[in-house]
């Protein structure tokens, strides 16, 4: 029930909040081991993403209290007589609604030996029974009667060290508040823990275990054991051992419950539009009496770290492994540190260093016979025990002996010759322009970040500061960062012996560690230069054409924006907001994209999306544009749709006529290079291998299966990625691009006038293009779709014991005129994942995630499909399908109930008004296609009072009519070792 944690940004709280509401979190409960999972393959050495620093334990109760950073004035900080910590914040955005967190400063850490698993196990536990909620099976549906959809709104995850619980609440009135706070005290102390319960969560958690079982995370598991072989993190990886899961006492649960789970660990964090006394006067009510125990549990000894281990070579293999990468591995102790001014630029001589070199990795990583296809520069704590440093590259086609002399002699370059001036200024201004961001876009920070941040502060023992303060005490330690400080900070951590030299490859072979230290012990008998210093750069796109005239204006009053028609065809919307400070979103849909595909050539729609950007701009490659643009708020972003080439990006007011005139570069004279598809090419082994052990594959059969595997939805052979070009795909595109309709939408924080007048200059100077879109009848016609009921079997090659059960059924598509029926459908699929929860995970514990949703196409003409899917182990695919097939059967015969409708549609609709406060909204589903399709604001104008109308009768007539058993089409798949 955990959630994916975004990367940390280091000490700056303003930061951090900007960069995890610019990403979207995905709902998944074993947050600890994606953020596990994050740290070795995405680590970090961009300055922009950075490892925490922590406070030094202390007797402080709050990191500000020995710190010389003053905290943002707006929270209030307290301490309640039992040692429990609060912290209450007034936030508006949106309005009306308010957010939890429950920090518990215990995680697997703190586990026995006889306990491994068991503070994951707890995570569940406590939503299975309690004081307030002594039904095990009424909390959730409470919940969603209320509006509060469980994943999206209830959430947790365990971590090595922390237990974090959230509830994102609908409302700030009287019984949804009621609720939280019960809940939240619930988790505190009030689990019943019931024998039988823990007893039916087993299964639970075993297919949750299987679930989440990777190459990649057994990789991770064998490099910790050799790095770290004397640190108990490695013997408390959260997910516990099957054994313990399948056998742990109920004695387990209630010692550790009892011992970590206590006040003094716990800081209750309640931000939103609430009144600050009252807030704190309800939070003393609810928490006040709970007690620590007479003997807290004990803290862990971590363990220990061997730091001068000279230098030594490890071989990990596996068949499975997609890429083979090469890495130097140094790990050092934690150095425990206040969060000072001072102690904030600690590290940023050298993560400067680090973003310098993974820019030279990608720029090595371009070049024609480059034997590696990129690199990482890398630096993080590791839960309050280790600091660990690293630099990587992976090898072309696994051919690391290519590889390994290419990373050694790039550091060493590193170390004898430094850094230049201009490599550092770009660092320095893309960082200084995040935190300004972070300055602008505070007075919109969005309730549940605040709440997330400050639980991440209070973890990682840190100053929740003002976005002003950040950017003011940045700017003081960048200062003293030269080229000269970045370089002796890379030669002090890296011009030394004690390095670990890590192969990760699909092979093993007996001598291969006795190479890998031949190889690096040759290589530095090569001299190395420093690099040839560039020459600076200006954009040289400033100028799109003559000054292009609106020829036709009109506002849309109900949803005030504007629609213009430039002289030349062009197509504008815009929209003025306030609820996301100083950020402007577009989108440019120019074309007709995936209906447009030439059927002979399978996967193009894949190699277009993968290096249209990747190939710059006839006048800048993509690393030049990356120079020229350090500092700016631009970037475009271009996927093939179903029906159009879209381009997406995201700017600021300052930048946005920089940002236009990127778009109309791209729109008139993309740059084709050659080093994009090297690049594309260089992926080919790992994405197939990849495809190949792991669902991935399979699951793109299925997709082409059920849509009449037409040529378009094929994922292509690996000889036809191949084959694929370049030239193929300036062919295809580059026509529609310069002369195909295109509709452009903007919405968020601008001066309309201003804007029109930019628009004026660059998309209106365009070339004249076509004004009205094909209808492309035929296009979005498929071939016969597959009839049911039918049954298939999909197999990849693993050892990994995962496998998947999918049921589809045929439903309708997204007409013009189906808008009501495929709002139903949605909430039908909502009905139909509560009773597949209820019956898979909560009564038979087969599985962890079983899920079903409504995916129709509103492009390709009769192809819509209800969606069941059920993770688990593969000898239960085909017995858990045939269940959500009786489960759906059920359905449609007998129909659903009143008291499930409600369930279904509250969460639903408590969503709504929030989407109205939300650029993505306007511009996704209201905007970006309103006057190639007016229709779509009638679907806008009608949405809410439809769903609030919506009928029982209506959903089960919909049940009846499409999710029979003789509808159904059922999946399995599965693994097949080899």
């Amino acid at each position: 029930m955990g959630q994916d944690q975004s990367p940390h940004i280091p000490f700056i709280s303003a930061v951090w909040i900007f960069i995890i509401s610019n990403n979207s979190q995905s709902r998944n409960r074993y947050g600890c081991y994606i953020f596990m999972k994050f740290i070795i393959h995405s680590l970090i050495g961009t300055l922009a993403i950075a490892a925490p620093l922590h406070a030094k334990t202390t007797p402080a109760t709050w990191a500000h209290e020995i710190s010389d950073i003053q905290p943002d004035a707006n929270v209030r900080y307290g301490k309640l007589a039992n040692s429990m910590k609060y912290i209450i914040m007034q936030n508006a955005e949106p309005p009306g609604r308010v957010s939890m967190r429950l920090h518990i400063a215990a995680g697997s850490l703190m586990e026995r030996d006889d306990q491994r698993g068991v503070a994951h196990f707890l995570e569940h536990m406590v939503f299975n029974g309690s004081k307030n909620f002594p039904d095990s099976t009424k909390l959730i549906p409470q919940m969603q009667r209320l509006g509060i959809a469980f994943g999206a709104h209830a959430n947790a995850y365990t971590s090595f060290d922390e237990t974090v619980y959230m509830l994102d609440l609908p409302n700030n009135k009287a019984d949804t508040l009621k609720l939280g706070f019960d809940v939240m005290r619930d988790f505190g102390d009030g689990a019943f823990l019931r024998k039988e319960e823990i007893d039916k969560e087993r299964g639970v958690i075993l297919a949750e275990k299987t679930s989440r079982d990777s190459v990649q995370m057994r990789l991770m598991e064998q490099q910790f054991n050799a790095l770290l072989p004397d640190a108990l993190l490695v013997k408390r990886f959260p997910i516990g051992t099957e054994e313990i899961i399948k056998s742990a006492p109920r004695s387990a649960f209630t010692d550790f419950y009892s011992q970590y789970y206590i006040p003094s660990r716990m800081t209750f964090i309640y931000v939103g539009d609430l009144d600050v006394k009252e807030a704190e006067k309800r939070i003393i009510r609810t928490f006040g009496n709970m007690k620590d125990p007479e003997k807290p549990g004990p803290k862990p000894n971590l363990g220990t770290i061997s730091n001068d281990v000279g230098f030594k070579t490890l071989l990990i293999a596996d068949k499975e492994v997609a890429t083979t990468d090469i890495s130097m591995v140094n790990i050092k102790n934690y150095n425990l540190k206040p969060d000072t001014k001072a102690n904030r630029g600690t590290k940023l001589p050298l993560m400067a260093a680090n973003s310098i070199l993974n820019r030279r990795f990608s720029v090595l990583a371009k070049k024609e016979n480059s034997a590696i296809s990129g690199g990482n520069a890398y630096l993080y704590d590791l839960f309050k025990f280790s600091q660990i440093h690293g630099l990587s590259v992976n090898a072309k086609n696994h051919n690391w002996k290519a590889a390994v002399p290419m990373l050694e002699q790039e550091v060493r370059r590193a170390i004898e010759h430094g850094f230049t001036q201009d490599e550092l200024d770009e660092i320095k201004a893309n960082l200084i322009n995040a935190y300004q961001r972070a300055v602008k876009s505070a007075p919109s920070r969005k309730t549940n970040n605040l709440a997330s941040a400050l639980a991440k502060h209070v973890h990682n023992r840190a100053v929740f500061s003002t976005p002003t303060d950040d950017l003011a005490i940045l700017r003081e330690n960048l200062a003293k960062v030269t080229p000269q400080v970045a370089h002796e900070a890379f030669k002090k951590q890296w011009d030394t012996d004690n390095v670990t030299l890590i192969l990760t490859t699909n092979k093993k072979t007996a001598d291969a560690t006795t190479k890998l230290a031949a190889l690096f012990k040759k290589s530095k008998t090569v001299a190395v230069k420093a690099l040839e210093k560039k020459q600076s750069q200006k954009f040289d796109y400033t100028i799109v054409g003559e000054t292009g005239e609106i020829t036709q204006t009109k506002h849309v009053k109900e949803h005030d924006f504007t629609q213009l028609t430039f002289h030349n065809g062009c197509r504008c919307n815009i929209k003025k907001t306030n609820f996301s400070k100083d950020s402007v979103n577009l989108t440019a849909r120019v074309g007709g994209g995936k209906l447009t595909m030439p059927k002979d050539k399978i996967g193009l729609d894949t190699i277009t999306s993968a290096t249209f950007t990747a190939g710059g701009l006839g006048k800048h490659s993509n690393d030049e544009l990356r120079t020229i643009l350090a500092g700016r708020n631009v970037g475009i972003n271009m996927s093939v749709g179903d029906d159009a080439f879209v381009f997406s990006g995201a700017t600021t007011a300052d930048d946005l006529e920089l940002q236009l005139q990127l778009l109309c570069a791209y729109l008139t004279d993309p740059g084709f290079r050659p080093e994009a598809e090297r690049m594309f090419k260089a992926q080919i082994p790992a994405i197939y291998s990849q495809m190949k052990h792991s669902p991935a594959g399979a699951q793109a059969k299925l997709t082409a299966f059920l849509r009449g595997n037409d040529p378009r939805f094929i994922f292509p052979t690996q000889e036809q990625a191949k084959a694929l070009r370049t030239e193929d795909v300036r062919k295809w595109i580059l026509p529609s691009l310069q002369k195909d309709y295109m509709e452009l939408s903007i919405v968020g924080d601008f001066d309309s006038k201003r804007l029109k007048e930019i628009l004026a200059r660059t998309v209106g100077a365009l070339p004249k293009r076509a004004a009205v879109k094909p209808a492309y009848a035929n296009e979005r016609k498929l071939p016969t779709l597959p009839k049911a009921p039918q049954e298939k079997r999909y197999t990849f090659e693993s050892r990994i014991p995962t496998g998947t059960a999918i049921i589809t059924w045929r439903g309708p598509w997204l007409a013009a005129e189906s808008i009501k029926e495929i709002r139903r459908m949605g909430v039908l699929s909502s009905i139909l994942s509560n009773r597949m929860r209820e019956k898979i995970r909560e009564e038979l514990g087969e599985a962890y995630s079983p899920y079903a949703g409504f995916q129709p196409s509103d492009v390709f003409e009769n192809l819509g499909y209800m969606l069941a899917v059920s993770p688990g182990k593969p000898q239960q695919a085909e017995r858990v399908g045939k269940i959500i097939i009786e489960i759906a059967d059920k359905l449609a015969r007998e129909g659903a109930t009143e008291d499930e409708l409600q369930r279904a549609l509250a969460p639903k609709i408590s969503e709504l008004k929030k989407t109205l406060r939300q650029n993505s909204y306007w511009l996704g589903t209201v905007m970006s296609q309103s006057q190639e399709q007016p229709y779509r604001l009638q679907w806008a104008s009608e949405r809410d009072k439809d769903y609030t109308n919506m009928k029982l009768d209506e959903l089960n007539a919909l049940a009846k009519q499409y999710l029979g058993k003789n509808n159904a089409f059922r999946f399995e798949i599965i693994p097949q070792a080899k």
